[in-house]
């Protein structure tokens, strides 16, 4: 029963975090634990903004902030998974990012948030919605925000004698503070962006006038590519003058192999062979649950299954069974199992039952809530209200607020001394049932439709490769790895071995997602610290290998011409062919109509209608914003000179020209531009900021 984690016997890995006497001792001893300080040739800093360095210290801060508010809000007290905590590191960045491009720069031009505006955020007239989700915040009757709280808790914070409930307060209160500053800054821009009256008016008059055109094109895809030579100087040329085009963010991208670790047919034959020497045990013994629990991968669970729930054919197979039946060693999805038929029992798929919780405390010890269950039973089958005794004195608060009412709840939903109880009962018992929770006095109100059901023991063991099996895929892999250190021979090698090369293309510096791959992060790390073409030593996966090879390298700013070579062919050739019928359709033009054009032309004539400026495509063709533009200034009747666009080439002729029925009035025009501007504010002026501050990212080197 090893597992791959034992086999790798990496439980000496786990790093302790000591929670000291401050923020500041709980950062360290993370960073000192994670080898993240005194080691030489690494930064110190997260980040460069501006110019400014960011010390990892300072983020590492900032994360433990947004972890406890995370807590806060959501009432949970145990660390984030490893998905969360993510999710809050990049929170922590984009926060680091704006505090220092935009909110530590807001006071020196007067934008501030004092104490008593902060105050009115909190527990004033102006309660800001980050308070009112936090659910400590919130009624246990009603779910509602109840502002007596918030000054409940304001209050009492300093009984903490941790200080941890002020400490998560300030920094609760710092991040209402960072997002109305925000706020402010961004609502004086939006202040100051205005769209004038003739704006407005020129843009309804443009959506408002229609045209009618016929057009004839010559289309790029009508010339075959290879027809059209370009040359190096062409290519040189057309880079040099387009630089803008592009720019680029770093990336990289590999290509790989996986290597799966799986069990090899001497591994299943060995579990099979053990499983058939417990088989004889299993039907023998008197103590079940403790045989199971020493013998399987999976704790005795007393369950009852319907026969539906089961796999056939081994449904019909342990319901056919008599009690004490063992049925195995079988393969059920991916496990090897042995299932003894313990008992049948007519029973229902479903409960309806209410409760009350009397669960032993600080000031209750276990036999004084016996004591209590006992009598709040007898009152009850005296004609006591279970409503309102669940209500004053059960400590199931959820439930206690619905009178004890847990609703309808299916076999397998409820811990087992409770099931037992409301499943094997009788509809309108009143029983008490022991849980770890304490003593539950339920009522039994109403209960499915009962079907024989069977409590069925199982030993299973999952089907895994043994520890000779790992080592000798890994040495396997560690061969190829070690063999094939060049990109040529690492495609021979894929193909002689019959393997299947995967690719990761556009990998950013701080991704942590490769499809098909858990916890790819140190394969990405790697490809930045990588040469191209360079292959990696195997990285370990939980049940996998995998060999990679960096075999393209993109660096921020203009992208390198010879990476973009084949788009620059492709530019080159569709400007050429462009030149090409620009010359073709001048000579044609002098036919004099668009049909006598076409005609010439060995073409056809297509027709676009109830176009406008504001127009950006032509239908049937695509997006031809140069088309459009020259149909609004060519004036009806006259045949356009040569038009490029994204398809091909075009000469167009105005048909006809009209009004809009429902004309846009200038009004409306107004709104609908401003509301366009305001909604882009927040977006671009942060993005003009941070392309200003030239931002560096060193979280990759963390992280």
């Amino acid at each position: 029963m090893a597992t791959l984690q034992t086999i790798r016997n990496r439980a000496g890995v786990l790093v302790s975090v000591i929670i000291g006497l401050s923020l500041l001792a709980f950062i360290l001893s993370d960073l000192i634990s994670n080898n993240r300080l005194f080691n030489p040739g690494q930064k110190t800093d997260v980040a460069e903004i501006a110019g400014v360095s960011i010390p990892i210290i300072f983020f590492e801060e900032r994360v433990d902030e947004l972890t406890e508010n995370y807590k806060r809000n959501t009432g949970k007290e145990s660390t984030p998974d490893e998905e969360t905590s993510q999710g809050i590191r990049d929170q922590a960045w984009e926060t680091l990012i704006t505090d220092f491009v935009v909110a530590n720069n807001l006071e020196d031009i007067g934008i501030t948030v004092n104490a008593e505006e902060l105050q009115d955020m909190v527990v004033g007239n102006n309660i800001d919605p980050q308070v009112m989700q936090i659910p400590i915040f919130k009624s246990q009757t009603t779910g509602q925000f109840d502002p007596n709280l918030v000054k409940q808790f304001l209050a009492n914070m300093d009984q903490d004698k941790t200080g941890a409930a002020r400490l998560s307060w300030v920094a609760f209160e710092k991040q209402l503070k960072h997002s109305r500053l925000l706020n402010k800054y961004y609502t004086l821009v939006k202040k100051g962006l205005y769209v004038t009256s003739a704006e407005a008016k020129q843009f309804s008059d443009d959506a408002s006038n229609l045209i009618d055109i016929r057009f004839v094109m010559k289309k790029y895809s009508d010339i075959s590519d290879s027809t059209i030579a370009v040359k190096d100087e062409e290519i040189e040329k057309y880079y040099n003058q387009h630089k803008y085009l592009f720019q680029q963010e770093a990336s990289r991208d590999i290509e790989y192999v996986v290597f799966d670790v799986l069990p090899s047919v001497q591994d299943v034959e060995k579990i099979k062979s053990k499983m058939d020497a417990l088989k004889s045990e299993l039907e023998t013994t008197t103590e079940i649950a403790d045989f199971v629990n020493r013998n399987s991968d999976v704790p005795y669970n007393e369950k009852f299954y319907s026969k539906d729930s089961l796999t056939p054919p081994y449904d019909s197979i342990l319901f056919s069974a008599e009690p004490g039946f063992v049925y195995g060693p079988y393969i059920e999805n991916g496990v090897y199992r042995l299932a003894r038929v313990m008992s049948f029992k007519n029973l229902p798929d479903s409960v309806h039952a209410r409760h009350i919780l009397i669960a032993p405390s600080e000031k209750r010890t276990k036999e004084q809530a016996k004591i209590l269950a006992d009598s709040l039973k007898t009152i009850i089958e005296n004609g006591g209200d279970f409503a309102s005794l669940a209500l004053q004195y059960s400590d199931d608060k959820g439930s206690a607020n619905q009178g004890g009412d847990l609703k309808w709840f299916k076999l397998g939903m409820m811990i087992k001394p409770f099931e037992k109880a409301t499943f094997e009962g009788k509809k309108g018992d009143i029983v008490i049932a022991e849980t770890n929770y304490g003593y539950h006095i339920i009522e039994i109100l109403e209960k499915g439709t009962e079907s024989n059901k069977a409590e069925i023991a199982y030993i299973n063991w999952k089907i895994e490769p043994s520890s000779q099996t790992y080592q000798g895929i890994k040495t396997k892999v560690y061969q190829f790895a070690g063999v094939n250190t060049t990109k040529d021979k690492f495609d021979v090698a894929i193909t002689k071995e019959g393997l299947t090369k995967r690719l990761a293309n556009n990998l950013r510096e701080n991704d942590r997602n490769i499809a098909g791959l858990e916890s790819p992060r140190e394969m990405i790390r790697w490809a930045y610290k990588a040469n191209k073409n360079e292959i990696s030593q195997p990285f370990e996966f939980q049940d996998k290998f995998v060999v990679a090879i960096l075999t393209e390298v993109r660096e921020k700013g203009t992208a390198d011409k010879d990476q973009i070579k084949e788009q620059l062919i492709s530019l080159v050739r569709k400007d050429k062919k462009a030149e090409k019928f620009t010359t073709e359709l001048k000579n044609a033009s002098s036919a004099g109509t668009i049909d006598k054009l076409a005609q010439k032309l060995n073409s056809i004539v297509q027709d676009a209608t109830s176009l406008n400026f504001n127009s950006f495509s032509l239908p049937g063709i695509g997006i031809e914003p140069n088309v459009v533009a020259t149909s609004t200034c060519i004036g009806k009747g006259k045949l356009s000179p040569p038009v490029k666009g994204n398809n091909g080439v075009f000469i167009i002729v105005v048909t006809n020209t009209s009004k809009s029925q429902q004309p846009e009035d200038s009004k409306t025009a107004k709104m609908q531009l401003s509301n366009d501007v305001q909604t882009r504010v927040d977006y671009q002026a942060f993005e003009a900021l941070k392309k200003l501050a030239d931002i560096k990212d060193y979280r990759s080197q963390w992280y």
